[in-house]
């Protein structure tokens, strides 16, 4: 296998990581079919009132042909079927934006950054694009997460299934306390030196091998729990795409990769890698998915509660996803959107704004105060 590898060309490695760029989304789309159309349970949530939304059948004409398209790219390979994939992507992920999910953007980034070269460009030039985004896949991850709710939300898990302190859990193995501690504090930094160790020839396959690590064992843990199966292609396509771009890789200096080919597609490689995560981070200015805010803790996630009135108002097909507390009906959003989109709701604060607006357009006077209450959930050891 690594023989294999090391006599790949760099236009051989960027086809393969296209190649299992698109498989893990077709995979993704086999997974969660109803996310693509519009005619479900869950709504759709455009960016824009403006947007046509497509209705049945136009809405499953698209999700064919967007499924389609990509079976055919991956065997003819023409750069024209690579731009209706990427403007397609972004007019579906307009129209709903719950389709923003981290593996579909990264797939559409790495598609972006091969065909906005000419088809007979420098295939290092094009590799080196595609390079930009795993570093920053792996740096910005590491760097947002480090606050105070990752720390919290990840020391409680590591303590629910690798502390015999407490009986009552059910420890995989059992680890010293002060071990846990230390590791979840490591670990923002650990992720985001994934990315730094992938720059420099001496590290690169520490890197390598650090991040098949971590992605295998992210792999098992989630078969293990029996939940987020819908990662688990993501995690496969990385591994596979890591060893294929850096594992023989040679560069002079670490700087390679952000300036040599400056060009205006290095340039534009570079704002979606470097600026906007950056300006995410430092403004939250851009969407924090978007800006490589994965797994981080720290994004709101909302349970909306309805009075009496909207209660009895909504639909029939909403009302199935009531839950109650202490008497008063309400809708976890993550389970609601997981039912027919199997992803979870996007954790952007215009897109709760949004849904309560929706859920209210059910009431007679949907101005009303008091009709719902938004409140978040997962970050309940603030109070």
């Amino acid at each position: 296998m690594l023989q294999i590898i090391k006599e790949l060309t760099d236009k051989q490695k960027v086809n393969y990581v296209r190649i299992l760029a698109i498989l893990a989304v077709l995979i993704l789309m086999v997974y969660a079919p109803k996310l693509w159309i519009t005619t479900k349970v869950f709504p759709v949530i455009p960016l824009f009132d403006w947007i046509p939304i497509p209705t049945n059948p136009i809405d499953y004409i698209l999700a064919g042909f967007f499924f389609l398209i990509q079976i055919v790219y991956i065997f003819q390979n023409k750069r024209w079927q690579g731009w209706v994939i990427v403007l397609l992507y972004l007019y579906l992920a307009l129209v709903d934006q719950n389709r923003l999910q981290p593996y579909f953007y990264q797939s559409f980034l790495t598609i972006f950054a091969i065909e906005i070269f000419r088809k007979r460009a420098n295939p290092k030039k094009v590799l080196y694009a595609v390079i930009l985004i795993f570093f920053a896949t792996y740096f910005w991850s590491g760097i947002q997460k480090v606050n105070e709710d990752f720390y919290i939300q990840w020391l409680s898990a590591l303590n629910k299934h690798f502390s015999c302190v407490d009986v009552t859990n059910t420890a995989l193995i059992c680890l010293p306390q002060w071990f846990l501690e230390v590791f979840t504090y490591a670990v923002p930094w650990l992720e985001a030196l994934m990315g730094v160790l992938l720059l420099f020839n001496k590290s690169r396959k520490f890197g390598v091998l650090f991040i098949l690590s971590m992605h295998g064992i992210i792999t098992f843990l989630l078969f293990y729990l029996g939940y987020g199966y819908n990662v688990v292609p993501w995690n496969i396509q990385n591994m596979f795409s890591v060893v294929i771009i850096f594992w023989t890789l040679k560069t002079y200096n670490p700087l390679e990769f952000f300036l040599k080919f400056f060009n205006k597609q290095k340039i534009a490689m570079l704002i979606f890698t470097v600026c906007l995560p950056l300006a995410n981070n430092l403004t939250g200015f851009y969407d924090n998915l978007l800006s490589f805010h994965f797994f981080t803790a720290d994004l709101n996630y909302y349970n909306v509660f309805v009075d009496e009135e909207l209660e009895e108002a909504l639909p029939e097909h909403i009302q199935a996803f009531y839950r109650f507390q202490n008497g008063k009906a309400y809708l976890n959003m993550n389970e609601w959107a997981q039912y027919d989109n199997k992803v979870l709701f996007y954790p952007e604060e215009r897109i709760i704004q949004y849904m309560d607006v929706y859920l209210r357009s059910f009431a007679k006077n949907p101005n009303k105060k008091g009709l719902t209450k938004l409140v978040v959930y997962n970050h309940d050891y603030r109070k």
